[in-house]
């Protein structure tokens, strides 16, 4: 304690310097906080754009495969065309069918005509 000073004012001046101290302390966490907040923020912010991208990605995702599923043939449809085309084909094989008869039976029909016609 320097000469001159009372008790009192010493005790004082210690008080003002402690409070000085703890304001400034204060102050620093005051604007770490602030800077830590504002940083908070921005991480939020980008976070949040980047979450729209993906979104808007997998919309186009969807869409895609949406118009893609309403180029496709529907079972129904796809079930009516096969039945026609196995109807097509009994009845394709059935004329195949027949012409195969019909060759056969006239190629034993001819020798068998051509025998009698030209039998003396």
């Amino acid at each position: 304690m320097p000469r001159g000073v009372t008790l009192l004012e010493h005790i004082k001046a210690l008080l003002a310097q402690m409070e000085l101290r703890y304001q400034q302390r204060f102050d620093a966490q005051t604007s770490a906080i602030n800077a830590a907040l504002q940083a908070a923020k921005e991480a939020v912010t980008k976070a949040e754009m980047a979450t729209e991208r993906r979104f808007a990605s997998v919309n186009e995702f969807r869409q895609t495969l949406s118009d893609q599923a309403a180029t496709f043939i529907s079972r129904t449809e796809f079930n009516a065309l096969k039945e026609r085309m196995d109807r097509e084909a009994g009845h394709q094989g059935g004329l195949s069918d027949g012409w195969k008869w019909l060759v056969g039976v006239a190629a034993l029909a001819i020798p068998v005509i051509l025998y009698f016609v030209t039998k003396p």
